[in-house]
């Protein structure tokens, strides 16, 4: 009987050797990003089903512990202070973010809030008309943390805020320090997102992660696909297996007939 015999063709070996860590790496790389968007998107289902608290109860915690809290907000928007967010696409749509500035009695804070989504036009030549309330309101939002530095061609400088004003982001250091010197009003850190259910938004469909678990679970499995796709054509091309499965009576894998164990074609 046939022993089963490796023969290390090298370039073979070499390509194996470098390319089978580096798709499993990834692969385990997509798993740990699935896992971490999970947690996300459990600890978003857990904040968002909890009270509203005080915006002076959220000033003084650290950045990881505001993502997605609810607050509650009574006082009134800036009347003039309009803020579009550049770019924002829903369903194949360019459009706008809408912001506002909406100064909250009991804390003395102005806080950036995002009302949600509006068309725009596609080719940049007017910004849209929005009405800003005047009168008091009582509203419930939470806290947006950005999961990453966004992607920006130039870094925006203010010099001063005529508004309306449109942004590429909302977060920016330079932005918030513009309004705090055109308004004399403190901003609170972070950026709120009007719940769905409150007045004076607009649409409000934001994702909480920007690429699903599954889609991450589903990169890594085509990562490890073709990790298994590598062993195997290295196991073929290193050793005579194929020969012993073919005497065995295998199906041959270059046509339809079968081998039988005397090595003839059925």
């Amino acid at each position: 009987m046939t022993a089963l015999r490796l023969d290390l063709e090298w370039r073979t070996t070499a390509t194996t050797a470098v390319l089978l860590p580096v798709l499993l790496m990834l692969g385990s790389w997509q798993l740990d990003r699935a896992e971490e968007k999970a947690a996300i998107a459990g600890q978003n289902a857990e904040r968002m089903v909890a009270p509203a608290v005080a915006l002076d109860g959220l000033a003084k915690l650290p950045a990881e512990d505001l993502a997605y809290r609810r607050v509650s907000l009574s006082g009134t928007y800036l009347s003039e202070a309009v803020i579009f967010l550049d770019n924002q696409i829903r369903d194949g749509r360019y459009g706008h973010d809408v912001l506002g500035l909406f100064i909250d009695d009991e804390s003395g804070l102005a806080v950036l809030l995002n009302r949600g989504w509006v068309t725009g036009d596609p080719a940049r030549r007017s910004l849209p008309e929005i009405s800003v309330p005047g009168d008091q309101q009582r509203l419930i939002a939470s806290v947006y943390v950005p999961p990453g530095e966004p992607y920006l061609l130039a870094g925006e400088t203010f010099e001063d805020l005529p508004w309306p004003v449109l942004v590429q982001e909302a977060n920016g250091h330079a932005l918030r320090e513009a309004i705090e010197k055109t308004t004399g009003y403190r901003l609170f850190p972070r950026e709120l997102r009007l719940e769905d259910d409150q007045p004076t938004g607009f649409r409000r469909d934001w994702p909480v992660v920007n690429v699903s678990p599954e889609k991450h679970r589903g990169y890594a499995l085509q990562w490890f696909t073709m990790a298994a796709a590598l062993l195997v054509f290295f196991v073929f091309r290193s050793s005579n297996l194929l020969d012993l499965l073919r005497r065995r009576g295998l199906p041959n894998p270059s046509g339809n007939s079968f081998v039988d164990h005397n090595g003839k074609e059925k």
